[in-house]
């Protein structure tokens, strides 16, 4: 019986080194849906952003924002907050996959996705993007944080032809 427990266990554990590649959905891996890391020399323009959390109202804060298709932006964000907030960027199916992801590792950090960056209070990061795939929908700016999504904090962005 003992044995068994072992066997059952080694194989709960196999399922689960394996299966997590899949649980990383398509916002951390290279092929992206809504474009692909941009090059310094091909920025069209900065965006800056703000995370803010004051009394519980969490958003982001920047200018009127539209999208162009084949446009390459950076995006300097830096958190205002007093939490630890990050700034993702997505259209909607990839920020659902991404939300499903954060519930299940709340505490992961985004080191290796070019397209989403973790800022402590007070810290600054950059992301230059090129939006160099149609999408159906939106994209979205998110904070996927648990709870702060639910808290407002995100953009959705059209992305023009």
């Amino acid at each position: 019986m003992l044995r068994m427990h072992k066997l059952g266990s080694l194989f709960a554990v196999a399922t689960i080194l394996l299966a997590a590649p899949a649980y990383a959905g398509p916002n951390h891996n290279k092929d992206h849906t809504f474009g692909e890391p941009g090059k310094p020399e091909s920025i069209t323009r900065t965006i800056l952003v703000e995370a803010h959390d004051a009394d519980g109202d969490m958003k982001f804060v920047h200018e009127p924002l539209e999208i162009k298709l084949g446009e390459t932006i950076k995006f300097v964000v830096t958190n205002k907050g007093e939490m630890p907030h990050e700034f993702a960027l997505g259209d909607s199916p990839t920020q659902r996959a991404h939300a499903l992801m954060m519930e299940k590792m709340p505490d992961m950090k985004h080191h290796d996705d070019p397209s989403a960056v973790t800022l402590e209070p007070g810290e600054t990061k950059e992301i230059v993007w090129t939006f160099n795939k149609p999408i159906q929908g939106y994209i979205e700016l998110a904070c996927q944080m648990p709870g702060h999504y639910a808290g407002g904090m995100f953009s959705k962005v059209s992305l023009a032809k």
